[in-house]
């Protein structure tokens, strides 16, 4: 993939997740499948965008790493149901 098409993506995803975020109801509840939504959406712009950032600074052609990982460790949502 070359940057042209990174940065398409990572331009195109950013606002998807523009999109879902501001149909979040942040004063209220939220369906599950919203909130799976905006946290799908809100992954793979963060994905797409490190990936751009790395490209950037480096110059290099490849980027490549062994883990890459987001974590969120003992969040409570809102309105989940157990």
């Amino acid at each position: 993939m070359d940057m042209k098409e990174l940065e398409y993506k990572e331009q195109v995803l950013r606002e998807c997740f523009k999109e879902k975020l501001a149909k979040l109801n942040v004063d209220g509840e939220n369906d599950m499948c919203a909130i799976k939504c905006v946290k799908t959406f809100g992954a793979l712009w963060h994905y797409t965008h490190q990936l751009l950032m790395a490209e950037e600074k480096s110059g290099h052609s490849e980027t490549t790493a062994e883990t890459m990982e987001i974590k969120a460790t003992g969040l409570k949502m809102a309105g989940d149901r157990k």
